[in-house]
């Protein structure tokens, strides 16, 4: 069996794909890891019959999709066959207090929650909360929300909350070619 999802293998994707095949699987797995969500979904139409695993917070600026938007629109060429509760990685919105800028670094799907803490932030998205953190730590952004276990606090940074959600995963099997996922 392949199992397909957002990479690199510092992602909470990564994990419950792991998690997935040790506790639902029966037979031999491989986890394929990719760049992005967006990038994946261009190559389902040569994965058929491999697996999907995507969470329900899976949300797109680059095609401007949620989850829910992206599951209907290909009722036809997936099939869900398993979801399950798998906890994230804890995550943690972080200032560096040298900045004067509001731009803040995170993952499409928590865009809104960055948002909601800090109104005034100008959003910069990435295909995962990794390459979030390091796009702040190589620029001079003023705030990221990432998995707590990638930071390493610096003098100059604090940090503003900390977050501990579980999530809903979705595992899908491939049937075929993907409709337009473009909007």
């Amino acid at each position: 069996m392949k199992i397909h999802t957002l990479g690199p293998a510092e992602t909470d994707s990564n994990q419950a794909a792991q998690y997935f095949a040790a506790n639902f699987v029966q037979e031999a797995c491989e986890i394929i890891l990719h760049p992005s969500f967006e990038q994946l979904f261009i190559e389902l139409s040569n994965l058929t019959d491999d697996y999907l695993l995507i969470p329900t917070a899976f949300r797109s600026s680059q095609l401007n999709l949620s989850w829910g938007q992206w599951h209907y629109r290909n009722l036809d060429q997936l099939t869900l066959k398993n979801a399950f509760i798998f906890q994230l990685s804890p995550l943690v919105l972080l200032e560096n207090t040298q900045s004067s800028n509001n731009l803040a670094d995170t993952h499409a799907a928590l865009a809104d929650l960055v948002s909601q803490i800090i109104p005034s932030a100008q959003i910069n998205c990435s295909a995962s909360k990794y390459l979030a953190y390091q796009k702040y730590r190589s620029t001079d952004s003023r705030y990221v929300l990432t998995n707590q276990q990638l930071v390493q606090i610096r003098p100059f940074e604090r940090i503003i909350k900390e977050f501990e959600p579980q999530m809903i995963w979705a595992v899908y099997q491939i049937k075929g070619e993907l409709a337009n996922v473009k909007n």
